[in-house]
């Protein structure tokens, strides 16, 4: 599969003697990507112009008809042409291009103020998009696009740029949030602390045991995972290796590309970039490929550093007058390895010593490894050739772990603590916690520290206790239940909201589908049912019905319960539009052929993407056809409507 700018853009799929091309193979090539024995590689440097007139006919978007050639135009009346160039340059657009031709043929002068017109028609959409964006944090890029409108004939592609930067706000946006939801929940698992340090001296005194009492720092330590310890000259922690890392589905693609680094330092990827959400183990992977390096590599000078620690050591430096030796220590290493990278939006003063120590290193071929929340163009206010250093290598990204890698960090850390803990147990406590690696190692430590001090064995129901939810005052209202009220089709849906009807038939779904497009039009339907009963039933403006479901050589529009696929049709779909709806029907179907973890991670990226958009999701649900703790996961998660 060719992709640019991240969308397929050519797609070839052979098994055995069978060769597809174009649609068809790109719907094979996204099942095939679910069988285990698949193997995934990523090539970045590759010559895609190239490969995309090799294989012509695999390109995914093909002209519908032959175009004729072009015939040469009229030539324009001089005055109008003089009259368009004042009305340009009344409104600041560069003229220069047109009035080096205005002494050149007819054909030619005529040809350059028809290129002109059809760019700055692109110009003026892109204006206005533009515009409509919320550029806080990112008002340099925003100023430098600006400066290029002026200029259309030599900047084509403004409009792809406005719209990168588009998706840099809203990604950055999306990030901002998440940390905001993680450091609620640092807050929460703080007070979980708290609580059980709280249920121990409570429990003790009740049993007025002889033993004595424990101190609340006694408690704390036992509860608390100390920090590893640092070696003085790199930073790195010896206690952060490649073996001590669990490997699953959302982080093999990071571990392995860190491994390919590790053992061929500055030949595999370079710069490595590894993003990932907090407590998810880019942190881990860096000191991993640090702690490899450093011991194979014989003489190897291995250095890592917080973004924060970076710009520290600078400011000490020039404020004691020791810069030199502040660049020596940091170029004059063979690995530099540089965490929390997202933090240099609000350091633009490190920007011009980090872009000189990455140019020296990377010229001399030494490796350089990072680390970040987001991707660097989502990182605000980063200075635009950091941005292009950063991404010129290879961009790992790490998921939250599915059920089965949580569990699996569970066994190694109760190995690690000789503590036997039966596998019901950790699976209950794996499905407690279930975005960060971290706080799952800190629910461990605290269930085995409560079992310890009071010397009752780890069972359910003491997870149970120990990681219940502490009370809060200020707990967020229960998520709102409409229920029923005729005329039903009336009641309105908000855009950048989701909604989750439950039903036993989709018929509410599509009512309310319908009634929110209004007849506009804009709507997208991922159904179970045949897209022709569905028109047939219900008067629908959606401009695209696909049907959900395996089967091939349908007459209708149909795709694959493959989750990956779903998302880039629905975002695809999103992108070409400033506004509509999207119905979902089948979740039920995604889990049978995914996993109920996978199609939760498929939602919620939904929503997010809902959540920053003039669309409304809404996902029809049978509440029977999901296991019962499942619904109640989804419910959380959106709007619920529920139908008799």
């Amino acid at each position: 599969m060719l992709l640019r700018g991240g969308n397929p853009e050519a797609s070839l799929h052979q098994r055995d003697e069978a060769q597809d091309r174009g649609r068809n193979a790109l719907k094979k090539v996204w099942q095939d990507s679910y069988d285990e024995s698949c193997v995934l590689e990523l090539h970045a440097r590759v010559d895609m112009d190239g490969l995309v007139r090799e294989y012509a006919d695999a390109v995914l978007e093909r002209p519908s008809k032959v175009v004729k050639k072009t015939k040469v135009p009229q030539a324009l009346d001089r005055g109008d042409i003089e009259a368009q160039l004042r009305t340009w340059k009344e409104r600041s657009y560069d003229v220069s291009v047109i009035e080096a031709n205005l002494a050149a043929e007819p054909s030619v002068l005529t040809a350059s103020v028809l290129a002109m017109r059809e760019a700055v028609k692109k110009a003026e959409a892109a204006s206005e998009a533009l515009a409509s964006l919320d550029v806080t944090g990112f008002e340099s890029r925003a100023a430098i696009l600006r400066e290029r409108l002026r200029d259309p004939i030599r900047h084509p592609d403004i409009d792809a740029e406005v719209e990168l930067l588009r998706e840099a706000t809203e990604s950055m946006r999306r990030v901002e949030s998440r940390r905001s939801l993680e450091r609620s929940r640092e807050r929460e698992f703080k007070e979980r602390t708290k609580k059980v340090l709280e249920l121990v001296m409570k429990q003790r005194r009740e049993m007025k045991s002889e033993a004595p009492l424990p101190s609340s720092e006694e408690v704390e330590k036992a509860l608390e995972e100390p920090a590893p310890p640092r070696d003085a000259a790199t930073n790195l922690a010896p206690a952060f290796t490649f073996e001590g890392f669990t490997v699953g589905e959302s982080n093999r693609f990071a571990h392995t590309a860190a491994i390919a680094v590790a053992k061929q330092p500055a030949k595999a990827y370079n710069p490595l970039l590894i993003t990932s959400g907090p407590g998810l183990g880019k942190t881990h992977l860096l000191h991993a490929i640090g702690n490899y390096i450093a011991s194979h590599e014989t003489g190897a000078k291995v250095l890592y550093l917080t973004c924060e620690a970076f710009g520290t050591g600078l400011t000490d430096a020039r404020e004691k007058g020791t810069l030199g030796a502040f660049r020596d220590r940091v170029r004059g290493v063979d690995c530099l390895l540089i965490d929390d990278i997202q933090f240099l939006s609000g350091m633009t003063e490190v920007h011009e010593e980090l872009f000189h120590a990455f140019n020296d290193l990377h010229g001399a071929g030494k490796q350089i490894v990072l680390a970040s929340d987001r991707p660097p163009k989502a990182i605000a206010n980063l200075d635009e050739r950091l941005i292009s250093r950063f991404e010129s290598g290879l961009v790992a990204g790490i998921e939250p772990p599915e059920l089965a890698t949580r569990v699996a960090i569970l066994e190694r850390r109760s190995r690690e603590a000789k503590v036997t803990v039966e596998p019901g147990v950790l699976k209950l406590i794996a499905s407690l916690v279930e975005e960060n690696v971290r706080e799952l190692g800190g629910a461990l430590n605290r269930v085995v520290a409560f079992s310890s001090m009071m010397g009752r064995p780890i069972t359910e129901d003491l997870v149970r206790e120990v990681l219940a939810e502490p009370p809060s005052e200020a707990a967020p209202p229960p998520v709102a239940v409409q229920e029923r009220a005729e005329p039903i089709s009336l009641q309105g849906l908000s855009p950048g909201r989701s909604y989750l009807i439950e039903e036993e038939r989709p018929a509410e779904a599509f009512r309310r589908f319908a009634a929110f497009l209004g007849g506009r039009g804009g709507g997208l339907v991922i159904t179970r049912t045949n897209p022709k009963r569905v028109r047939e039933t219900y008067d629908l403006s959606a401009e695209r019905v696909l049907w959900l479901t395996d089967r091939e050589g349908s007459a209708e529009d149909t795709i694959a319960p493959a989750l990956e696929r779903i998302v880039y049709e629905i975002e695809d779909f999103m992108s070409k539009q400033p506004r509509g709806a999207v119905l979902l029907d089948g979740i039920e179907y995604l889990v049978s052929n995914n996993s109920f973890d996978a199609v939760l991670k498929f939602v919620r990226r939904l929503l997010d993407a809902i959540s920053e958009s003039h669309y409304a999701l809404i996902i029809s649900l049978g509440s029977a056809t999901v296991k019962e703790q499942e619904l109640k996961v989804l419910e959380r998660e959106m709007e619920v409507i529920r139908v008799p």
